[in-house]
């Protein structure tokens, strides 16, 4: 480039002016390259640090949360289900970081549900505005049980039908209406499955069991006459959930403790069909037309009613359900119940409902049980046999004349009865009036308690307490209700149920609510599946 001097008066040639400014020297500019490189894998790495310390604590929590509710949802854990949960996260050193546990349950299903979540202090994602990370974990676990097996022992002692049937008015539409809502009817639709089978037993009761006719041929008995089909235990087999039909078990007389008169007006084991146990049944109508066929009348024998509600829920029974289904007493799809203890996808339940509490039941001592009777009878007319050194006299009772005789009246026509025989002709009370304390002097009612055998409240609610013990350690569900109960009969049915909040203590108004809680906890599966 040239420049012209002004002030010169020729041209004169002026070297080019050096650019400068216009380039810039290239030395460093790898190590900056290098530089942002470095810091670019350095937050790389600091963030898979982070990115692995994150999903370690996640893995943990969520592994420890898994075990936790699959054991609390298991229903033969016996602990609580939020305590359960909470031992886990203890044991794992990870107790802060359990938010919640929910529980939801019923007769037949569990299901707990837990959140957790932890907080982790980042290294290098801080460079990013984030300090901390929240790891959060949820899990739910649910175990239910679709089959049903339910044992209903009501009461129909003579207090439910005090007040013109008060009580048994109510007990009625309230056990009606539960079978209603425990048993769900196959509609065909594809949740049948999951809703699973119902199979229930009724035990009415009162001093005794009417065991009914057919299942009492299905076991061993004395076979003492066949009037009616009661059958007396001994203590031991109160602590035992089987009843073993090759076992012989004493039949109760057919005889009236209670009532002074002729003939037999209150037999301690009642003979009428509907006072019999209901057999297994899926049917809801049928078992309605049962329970609304009761009739109360008696005393109060807990003991021996939960014993049957026990026997019809255990499996040592399933060949005698079996028998039973194959003379058509039974339905034969029932076949193969009472299923075992140990079978998945089953809950067994024993539903025990009293008014009272155990008052007295009766038997007869061995010596007036069977064989020959000192009592004849020859149209209507008995002679009583008495026996003094060699000789025999008839102590004869004619209508409301007696007198001794040296034969009984009718002479060889007259029937010498049997004890069976004897107590279904009269009141043990009517006889020992009659006839013992008239030939021989004293007290009638010390001859009342030489063949009256009597077994106390005391001892009665002993045994409940055992039966309903052997119950709970067969893993049955105990629920009892107390139907205007008090004292004892409050502490007898308490004690009984698998837990206190299994116990509905109600008064007779209140006795529909108490069976359709129980009835709606036996449900919820099938609502909720």
């Amino acid at each position: 480039m040239e420049f012209r001097n002004p002030d010169t008066k020729g041209h004169q040639r002026v070297r080019p002016m050096r650019r400068i400014g216009f380039r810039d020297s290239e030395d460093g500019s790898l190590i900056i390259f290098s530089l942002y490189v470095l810091i670019c894998m350095m937050l790389a790495i600091g963030i898979s640090l982070d990115t692995v310390r994150f999903e370690y604590t996640r893995a943990k929590l969520q592994a420890t949360l898994d075990r936790a509710v699959l054991a609390a949802a298991d229903l033969d854990q016996v602990l609580d289900p939020e305590d359960v949960v909470t031992d886990y996260f203890e044991k794992a050193g990870l107790s802060q970081q359990l938010v919640s546990v929910t529980v939801s349950q019923g007769v037949n299903y569990r299901t707990v549900s837990a959140e957790a979540e932890a907080v982790v202090d980042t290294m290098m994602i801080d460079m990013l505005g984030m300090d901390t990370m929240s790891v959060p974990a949820t899990g739910e676990a649910n175990e239910t049980l679709g089959d049903m097996e339910i044992a209903l022992v009501l009461d129909n002692s003579g207090s439910m039908g005090e007040n013109n049937d008060e009580r048994m008015n109510l007990l009625i539409p309230a056990a009606q209406e539960f079978i209603d809502t425990i048993i769900v009817e196959d509609d065909d639709s594809d949740d049948d499955d999951t809703v699973g089978s119902t199979m229930v037993a009724i035990v009415p009761f009162a001093t005794q069991v009417n065991v009914g006719e057919e299942l009492f041929e299905q076991y061993t008995t004395t076979e003492d006459h066949n009037s009616s089909h009661c059958v007396t235990f001994d203590a031991s087999q109160y602590g035992e959930a089987a009843l073993d039909t090759r076992s012989e078990l004493r039949q109760v007389a057919h005889f009236d403790p209670y009532y002074y008169n002729s003939y037999v007006k209150l037999p301690v084991c009642p003979s009428d069909e509907n006072r019999e146990i209901t057999l297994w049944s899926s049917d809801a109508d049928y078992l309605k037309g049962k329970i609304g066929d009761m009739s109360a009348e008696g005393s109060t024998s807990i003991e021996i009613g939960t014993k049957w509600g026990l026997t019809m829920l255990d499996p040592g029974t399933q060949d005698v359900l079996e028998a039973l289904a194959e003379g058509g007493l039974v339905d034969t799809d029932l076949i193969g119940q009472p299923f075992d203890y140990d079978r998945d996808n089953t809950r067994k339940v024993l539903v025990v409902m009293s008014d009272g509490e155990n008052t007295t039941s009766y038997d007869v001592n061995d010596d007036y049980r069977s064989g020959d009777s000192p009592l004849f009878v020859y149209d209507g007319t008995y002679s009583h046999e008495y026996t003094s050194g060699s000789n025999t006299y008839y102590y004869v009772k004619k209508s409301r004349d007696s007198y001794w005789s040296y034969t009984p009246y009718g002479g060889g026509d007259a029937k010498q009865m049997t004890w069976p025989e004897l107590w279904e002709d009269m009141s043990v009370t009517y006889y020992t009036y009659n006839f013992l304390q008239k030939m021989y002097g004293g007290s009638y009612m010390d001859y009342y308690y030489d063949i009256v055998d009597v077994t106390g409240s005391n001892t009665k609610k002993s045994r409940t307490s055992t039966v309903c013990q052997a119950a709970k350690d067969a893993g049955i569900l105990v629920f009892t209700i107390g139907m205007d109960t008090y004292g004892d009969g409050d502490d007898t049915l308490e004690d009984c149920a698998t837990e206190s909040t299994y116990f509905y203590d109600v008064e007779s108004v209140d006795i529909s609510n108490a069976f359709q809680s129980i009835a709606l906890q036996i449900n919820q599966l099938r609502l909720t599946q």
